[in-house]
């Protein structure tokens, strides 16, 4: 068909359409017009129906009145009349209304009906009036009788029935009304159907025709265009499949033709590549993508002549943008275009940077871990000789001070293997639930000491602080060694700022950190003011032995033990830092949902020897000997095993063992665990104790001890094996053996140095005038003071117990009898001396106090009730100053 023809066609399909559609709106108005017309004829029909029942029900209540009152007489009886002489009028005006707007029954010019009979319609009316007005006289004037003559002549009058006769005309004419009404009605409903069966005959046919020109109208339409439409189709749907393989890949591609316009993209080309999405239209050229490149400074694409490879291989160009690892690829196309494409290899390399450094830690950890047992072993076995040493050497012996030297060179040992341990993730942990602000702020002053004057020390804590599960004595250890760190950044002095918080980290963290599970935890960051990291010297900070000190200054394991704890305890740490503006270090503990665990027990009181039987488990025959002899020095009775097959020996002999003491890793088929519970089933209450120098071994799982499992650690002094022996097996029995100085005062804390402590007079328990075996609680928060303190107050007799905190001493004394003498620091963190003094008083009335303190005795404030029983001793003192103010304080006591 012609172009011109169908356009034509166009217009005449168009043209019906509009007035089949104008019809079709026309036989719908007339449509609803006629129905509004029915509408109107039923609500008439119901309204006068409405009004004749009104009309029929007054007249019959004005009756029922006045019958009740001739019958009884009574007034009340016209209440019913007397409503109708009001409703009689209305319902005969509503009626009459109605009959004059009603068109029902009259017939339409040409309908079938009966002839209009306006005439009949209104004598019917007038007569219903007068039959009304007739009913409504007779009911006056037979009332009018009663009142004047009285009932019976008004009943006799009621009795002619010409009352009821007017009735029964009344009711007929109403039902005249009604039913000439109700014929009406049917007869406009019977056009209404005929007129309905019309419209709709017309509409249908109006639609018919509508839909048959739509129809000629779309099939000119589809045939002029099918062909343009499969073309459409089939270059839509092979775009389509192409732009959702682009889109579902994950790297990023470009492809330009041989003009250089771009052809086919995804947006995961621009994301990576951080290029304008605007760009990302057919046509854009190679040279905008350029342009934007440079103008970076740091360009990341090449011309296209410097980025080509040989036919069909590509060229590999490895780069950082962004933060991201990416490899940009260009392969030539066969038209002469190229397609470009970007992958994100992050993750990848970020993975590789984990496994190596993993494979680092288990290298180091399993040297390490073989070391550390052979080298804790030899510790062992000098550190129990030069204790054995050094109880047989007077004080003034002048070998004693270099057994002084060897105990820290030793103690240096120790620690230099457990910061080794600490790193490759090996050492034991003991977890428990603690509030990490709390800790925080109870370190504040003692590092607030440690670090000097010139360094300011700030305790943040937020609050609404949650609990971790963490080694409070490792979190201790981390947090001083990062004051540490700070310290030594600041050599002219600065701010270290501790700070505690709620934290969570999210997916997203967690995707760019994969060594990071996604959670609640705890941060604690330790922020300083100091010179800053650069980002190399940041990337190797957990290094082992890495450290930027000079000479001497430090052994490169304090960030490294950090490390190693934090992600032991399945943590995070995160390191910032900038040259110039000073570095912070944030640790994320694993939130607890637990409550707190409140330790229980408070300070360690002395602890005695013992009668019992142990049984020593140990392969290597010095530290076994060593061990032994300790034991027996201690009043044990002590058996002997050199592998688990021997121990069992010893046990299916009868003899009564109380206590095995034995080494976790022994050679032999038999392990350590397997030969102690095969003991514990033969002996069901023998206790068990474990020692080891390398915890990679089947007590230790994940890091961290086993329930219900007791460990001695190698090396061990001879005060922490008599310790540990006596949590074993409890409180020393009646009558037990004990020797003189078998009384071992609590661990000192990590990294103070420790002296031989000299051993005490012959005459003990006479020092400074106090009855022998008298117990001396003594309490200082420095640990060199504290301990050299012990060592003073032990050499005078006394039996010692030491805590570092007043509230430390009070928990001791809580579950324990009273001390003999409480000699206390006056500055103390948390509660001082003279409260410590006050609340011990009042919980042991009387108690003697010597209070110790580097300010005049006048500028001390004493309270009233603390001097009686009170001595004061003024820093620094020496041995006999000490002596003298005990023995002034007894006097004192003795006289009072």
């Amino acid at each position: 068909m012609p172009r011109t023809l169908r356009r034509q066609w166009h217009v005449v399909i168009t043209a019906l359409t509009l007035l089949g559609m104008s019809g079709g709106l026309l036989v719908a108005w007339q449509l609803s017009a006629e129905l509004r017309a029915e509408r109107g004829a039923v609500v008439q029909g119901f309204r006068l129906g409405e009004a004749a029942r009104s009309l029929l029900s007054a007249v019959l209540d004005a009756e029922t009145g006045q019958r009740g009152f001739i019958l009884t007489g009574q007034e009340s009886y016209l209440a019913p009349y007397e409503g109708a002489l009001v409703q009689v009028p209305a319902a005969l005006a509503r009626l009459r209304g109605l009959l004059a707007s009603s068109s029902l029954g009259i017939p339409s010019p040409g309908g079938g009906g009966p002839p209009a009979n306006l005439a009949a319609r209104a004598a019917r009316l007038e007569r219903l009036e007068r039959l009304v007005a007739e009913k409504m006289a007779e009911l006056a004037a037979t009332l009018a009788l009663a009142r004047a003559e009285g009932t019976e002549a008004a009943r006799a009058r009621v009795q002619t029935d010409r009352g009821r006769q007017v009735m029964q005309e009344i009711r007929a004419l109403l039902e005249e009304i009604l039913a000439e009404q109700a014929s009406g009605l049917r007869r406009s409903l019977d056009a209404a159907e005929r007129a309905d069966d019309r419209n709709l005959l017309l509409a249908l046919g109006g639609m018919g025709l509508a839909l048959a020109l739509l129809a000629g109208g779309a099939w000119l339409v589809l045939r002029g265009n099918a062909r343009l439409r499969r073309a459409e189709a089939a270059l839509a749907a092979n775009g389509a499949v192409l732009q959702a393989t682009l889109d579902h890949i994950q790297d990023g591609i470009a492809s330009f033709d041989a003009a250089g316009q771009l052809v086919a993209c995804n947006l995961r080309f621009f994301d990576l590549l951080d290029f304008p999405q605007a760009l990302a239209r057919p046509g854009t050229p190679y040279s905008a993508f350029l342009a934007i490149d440079r103008r970076r400074g740091v360009p990341v694409l090449e011309a296209p002549d410097t980025l080509r490879g040989p036919a069909g291989t590509g060229a590999r160009l490895p780069l950082g943008h962004a933060g991201r690892e990416l490899e940009l690829y260009r392969n030539p196309m066969p038209d002469g275009g190229f397609v470009l494409s970007c992958l994100d290899v992050t993750r990848r390399v970020e993975a590789e940077a984990l496994l190596r450094q993993s494979q680092k830690m288990e290298a180091v950890g399993q040297l390490t871990g073989g070391v550390a047992h052979d080298f804790n072993n030899l510790l062992q076995v000098v550190s129990a000789n030069l204790d054995l040493m050094g109880r047989d050497l007077g004080p003034d012996h002048p070998v004693r001070r270099y057994l002084g030297h060897a105990i820290s060179a030793l103690a240096r040992g120790a620690r230099l293997t457990a910061q080794l341990l600490a790193f490759a993730r090996r050492q034991p942990l003991d977890p428990r639930v603690l509030n990490p602000g709390r800790l925080v702020q109870d370190m504040a002053d003692l590092l607030r000491r440690t670090l000097g004057e010139r360094i300011a020390v700030e305790a943040v804590v937020a609050a609404g602080q949650w609990n971790a599960l963490v080694d409070p004595g490792q979190l201790e250890n981390a947090l001083l060694n990062l004051a540490l760190n700070a310290r030594d950044a600041m050599p002219e002095g600065g701010k270290l700022t501790i700070e505690v918080g709620n934290s969570v980290l999210d997916q997203d963290y967690a995707g760019a950190h994969l060594e990071v599970e996604p959670g609640s935890y705890v941060m604690i960051a330790v922020s300083d003011t100091g010179s800053g990291m650069t980002p190399e010297v940041a990337a190797r900070a957990y290094e082992p032995f890495f450290t930027t000190k000079g000479e001497g200054r430090g052994t490169g394991l304090g960030l490294s033990q950090v490390y190693g704890f934090v992600k032991q305890s399945g943590g995070h740490l995160k390191i910032y830092s900038e040259p110039g503006q000073g570095t912070t270090v944030k640790l994320y503990l694993p939130r607890s949902l637990a409550a707190e665990e409140v330790p229980g027990g408070g300070v360690p009181g002395p602890v005695m020897g013992g009668t019992e039987t142990v049984l020593v488990v140990e392969d290597d025959a010095e530290v076994r000997e060593a061990v032994v002899e300790m034991l027996q020095d201690l009043g044990y009775r002590v058996l002997r095993a050199e592998n688990a097959e021997a121990a069992l020996t010893v046990v299916s002999s009868g003899v009564q063992v109380d206590l095995l003491f034995t080494d976790v890793v022994m050679p032999g088929p038999l392990p350590t665990r397997e030969m102690v519970r095969r003991a514990q089933g033969q002996l069901p209450g023998m206790k068990v104790i474990y020692t080891s120098g390398y915890t990679a071994n089947a007590i230790i799982h994940d890091g961290r001890l086993d329930r219900e499992v007791q460990l001695l650690s190698k090396p061990y002094r001879r005060e922490e094996l008599a310790r540990q022996v006596r949590r074993a097996l409890g409180p020393a029995r009646p009558g037990a053996a004990r020797r003189r100085g078998d009384a071992v005062a609590a661990p000192l804390p990590a990294g103070a140095s420790s002296a031989l402590a000299a051993p005490q007079p012959e005459g003990g328990g006479q020092g400074a005038g106090w009855p022998e075996g008298s117990v001396a609680l003594v309490v200082e928060d420095d640990p060199l003071i504290l301990m050299n303190l012990v060592q003073m107050v032990e050499m005078l007799g006394f039996q010692v117990v030491e805590a570092g905190r007043a509230d430390r001493a009070l928990a001791w004394m809580a579950t324990n009898p009273p001390p003999a003498v409480l000699i206390t620091d006056l500055s103390l963190p948390g509660m001082d001396g003279v409260a410590l003094a006050v609340e011990a008083r009042r919980r042991c009335p009387g108690l003697p106090v010597l209070l110790a303190s580097g300010h005049a005795e006048s500028s001390v404030e004493i309270p009233p009730e603390l001097r009686e029983g009170m001595g004061f001793l003024a820093k620094p003192f020496a041995m006999m100053q000490l002596e003298d103010a005990l023995r002034g304080l007894r006097e004192r006591v003795k006289a009072a």
